[in-house]
């Protein structure tokens, strides 16, 4: 009976507590700052064998007591970690680095990176900390945490026929750190055979709410500009598509993949 903990389980791809759901055999834990939301979609779904716990990312003391709750639903402790919690800010991602040269700017630049320092990093790190003792105690011994292929740099500067994508500073920094992390956990935890993995879901659409026209406008000629650099690329998956992708790359997880950065593919093609 494989057991499941995403972290950051409130949008997005919080889908992984759909998929996961379909089958019985799975034990699911999801964390979430509000979790009575989430268990009323649930509920709405008709998903029931699901255990929402309260969680945040930005609170390593929130994140300690959440598994001391998780420990008496695991009965054969934990075996897959999904840390999926994100955090991104339309005013600032739609900015290129130059965008922010007034002092108004800069200062809202400077926020904006603490407040992404504080979840994309180093709420990664306090999940892990937290709940490694569970995990531990797994068979699984798999940590995965949702990347970004927005943090390769190849994919940043321009080429003959792409302009290149000077948006997402703040998001694409922090994602890149994040992978950083997660090759430094592989060499702390491979004598314990935990594997950890940066996983890049994909361009997923799991907008919530629609984008004002400027920031739509911008949106869109990012995503022409990585039709053009890749012409076979049929645009966002949804998130069922993206988390059935990410799940088998998961599911063949091994000790030498440890430390990794890969895509929804289990190579380095992030669309």
């Amino acid at each position: 009976m494989p057991s499941y903990m995403i972290v950051g389980a409130s949008r997005g791809l919080g889908t992984w507590l759909q998929y996961l759901s379909r089958n019985p055999e799975n034990t699911i834990i999801g964390l979430a700052r509000n979790p009575s939301a989430v268990r009323e979609r649930l509920s709405t779904d008709g998903i029931s064998k699901v255990h929402i716990l309260p969680g945040d990312m930005a609170s390593h003391k929130s994140l300690v007591a959440a598994a001391e709750l998780a420990a008496p639903l695991l009965p054969n402790s934990l075996d897959v970690l999904i840390v999926n919690g994100a955090y991104a800010n339309d005013a600032v991602s739609f900015l290129p680095p130059t965008g922010f040269s007034s002092a108004t700017q800069a200062s809202i630049l400077h926020d904006d990176m603490h407040a992404s320092l504080d979840v994309n990093v180093l709420g990664v790190v306090y999940s892990i900390n937290a709940l490694l003792p569970l995990i531990n105690n797994g068979t699984g011994k798999k940590v995965v945490v949702i990347s970004t292929g927005l943090d390769d740099p190849g994919r940043a500067i321009p080429i003959e026929g792409y302009d290149g994508n000077p948006m997402m500073i703040t998001y694409s920094a922090m994602k890149a750190a994040l992978n950083m992390v997660v090759a430094k956990y592989a060499a702390d935890l491979k004598p314990l055979g935990v594997m950890t993995l940066a996983l890049s879901p994909g361009v997923v659409n799991t907008r919530e709410r629609q984008l004002s026209e400027e920031h739509g406008k911008t949106a869109m000629a990012m995503l022409e500009g990585f039709k053009k650099r890749a012409p076979h690329w049929k645009g966002p998956l949804t998130p069922v598509e993206s988390v059935e992708l990410q799940n088998k790359v998961i599911d063949g997880l091994t000790v030498e993949d440890s430390g990794k950065f890969l895509s929804h593919w289990g190579n380095k093609e992030w669309l």
